[in-house]
């Protein structure tokens, strides 16, 4: 119950006196539990979430008719073991409605903050937009069920830290709560009082303004979602500044013909995702074993892999897909298909399972590489598509793959001058966009570092590519499959087969995943393995190392598993 310097004397405090009896007799329970008996309740229709019920028990709304009939109703019901009097809830509700139509009637202007506290809106300072104000409902709340409850302490400040309260007071206060809980000291109002250290008002009134937090909370379990809207609107005002920013910095490039607009939109870029992605760059360690627990559990399961389906089963056995964060290397020499596997993986991840991929093709144009998909998929030979002798059965397979191929999440990019930098850019909007899972790179070589490097002067250090692609997978939480190719080893040499010491080694050292791909019958037109292919995993940072064999079916420009 809201103490009367929030509400004073008169129909609205009568009103909530009432309000919280039928509260307290239904138990007290959460506001989420509330709002989902609401949601429930075809009785009287309203639209309480359980935001606005906060506000409503708390004093700081004041509902309609409409909305405290429902509220009430069902407070009401819950409070009552037995089945509820109808004449006694209609009374109830009767009573309500008249002293909140008589608190809308006679509500009186809003009292000027008191000297000794924050608020309820703080103004924006000056280095703030000035479009927002600044509620401090939700934080006042949270701090009364952190004096309350050791175990909201704990859960909150994982979420939260002291800069994401719009007050510096209540910064102030939940840093003083957090370090005595981390330090095992008693959390009490007198304690707290004493250390904190604000501007706002002085000691003697610190004990007196902190009592009244506590006042105001009804149920402790609340706290995180009171966490949760902090963190919403921390991040909503530094969105606003980012934006303040960006549109004097974007004026200046207007008027500049010296500023890059490039390299603009780089630094815009990179900072909003740092923005954005920053809350979850420190994990506690309760959020990380739930998601390991997770992840043990989904592998138990045979239904479909943990990371985006490869298309080749034991490929999808040994490692569960292409997991996101890894950055895998595919090396082989001239020949062998590359490109054709590439696509592969395309086709897997986005026609057959519905993910969104991103092909980024060095070595051929986008039509040539559709027109591979279209071949694998549909079983029609590669070469009566190019040459256009397609038979009548051709073109009714063709058209039954149609609809899939045409619906399915792929994105493909074929700038030969395409450069690592934009690939970032991309990759990002895609993720936010379309949920980006598995990207391919054909190949590592040709990719430029940045739009400042021409094909002509090379594109600088591989190492340092595949790094950057390394740590983009990581940071935005999606595969990368980069191809390499390797150089085929001397006719005097005791080896035949590519080997990852045939790799740089730093790449090697880079990659979580190297996978080396080779064909017998590439380089010996007699071999018995003819149409055999062996995708060998040398490399394993998560899983053991292996070696796979498929069957290549070059007719139709596709690897597929060995029957």
């Amino acid at each position: 119950m809201p103490g009367e310097d929030q509400v004073p004397p008169g129909p609205h405090r009568q009103m909530l006196t009432t309000l919280h009896r039928a509260y307290v007799a239904a138990g007290r329970p959460g506001l989420r539990k509330i709002a989902l008996g609401l949601k429930h309740d075809d009785s009287v229709p309203t639209t309480l979430n359980y935001q606005a019920i906060g506000k409503v028990l708390g004093g700081k709304h004041l509902p309609n008719p409409r909305q405290l009939t429902s509220l009430a109703s069902w407070l009401h019901r819950e409070g009552n073991i037995e089945e509820p009097d109808e004449e006694s809830t209609r009374s109830l509700i009767q009573h309500l409605v008249e002293l909140c139509e008589a608190a809308h009637n006679h509500q009186a202007a809003p009292e000027s903050p008191k000297a000794d506290q924050p608020s309820e809106k703080r103004k924006p300072a000056a280095s703030d937009p000035e479009v927002i104000e600044y509620d401090l409902t939700s934080e006042r709340l949270l701090l009364g069920c952190m004096l309350l409850s050791k175990d909201a302490v704990a859960d909150v400040t994982e979420i939260l830290n002291s800069e994401d309260f719009a007050s510096s007071t209540h910064g102030s206060i939940f840093s003083t709560l957090a370090n005595s809980y981390i330090n095992g000291r008693e959390v009490s109002v007198e304690e707290v009082a004493k250390l904190v250290s604000s501007e706002e008002f002085s000691k003697s009134t610190a004990a007196k303004y902190i009592a009244t937090l506590v006042q105001e909370v009804d149920n402790p379990k609340n706290a995180e979602i009171y966490a949760a809207e902090i963190a919403d609107r921390s991040l909503a005002r530094r969105l606003a500044r980012f934006g303040s920013k960006l549109q004097k910095t974007a004026q200046s490039a207007a008027d500049d013909p010296e500023i890059k607009i490039d390299g603009l939109m780089s630094s815009a870029e990179e900072e909003f995702f740092s923005l954005t992605g920053e809350r979850n760059s420190v994990s506690g360690l309760r959020a990380v074993l739930e998601g390991a627990l997770d992840q043990v559990e989904a592998a138990g399961s045979r239904n479909a892999p943990l990371g985006v389906p490869t298309g080749f089963r034991d490929l999808d056995a040994l490692n569960s897909g292409f997991r996101a964060g890894e950055f895998v290397l595919v090396g082989s020499t001239s020949g062998m298909g590359k490109s054709t596997l590439a696509t592969d993986f395309i086709r897997s991840c986005s026609i057959q399972h519905a993910d969104t991929s991103f092909l980024v093709s060095l070595q051929m144009n986008r039509e040539d590489m559709i027109t591979r998909m279209l071949s694998a998929e549909a079983r029609v030979a590669l070469h009566h598509m190019r040459a256009g002798i397609m038979t009548e059965e051709d073109w009714t397979r063709l058209a039954r793959v149609m609809p899939s191929v045409n619906a399915a999440p792929i994105h493909i990019v074929d700038d030969s001058s395409y450069s690592l930098d934009q690939l970032a850019r991309d990759c990002k909007r895609l993720k936010v966009r379309d949920n980006l899972r598995l990207v391919v790179v054909d190949s590592l070589d040709l990719l430029l570092p940045d739009s400042s490097v021409n094909r002509e002067s090379g594109n600088g250090n591989s190492a340092e590519i595949a790094g950057r692609l390394r740590e983009l997978a990581k940071k935005l939480e999606l595969s990368i499959v980069a191809f390499y190719p390797m150089t085929r080893p001397p006719a005097h040499s005791t080896h035949r087969r590519p080997e990852i010491r045939d790799l740089p080694g730093s790449l090697e050292n880079i990659a979580d995943v190297v996978i080396i791909l080779d064909r017998e019958d590439a380089y010996e037109r007699d071999s018995p393995r003819a149409g055999e292919a062996d995708l060998i995993i040398a490399k394993n940072r998560n899983n053991p190392t292996a070696w796979i064999t498929v069957a290549f079916q070059g007719h139709y420009a596709r690897f597929v598993d060995m029957s």
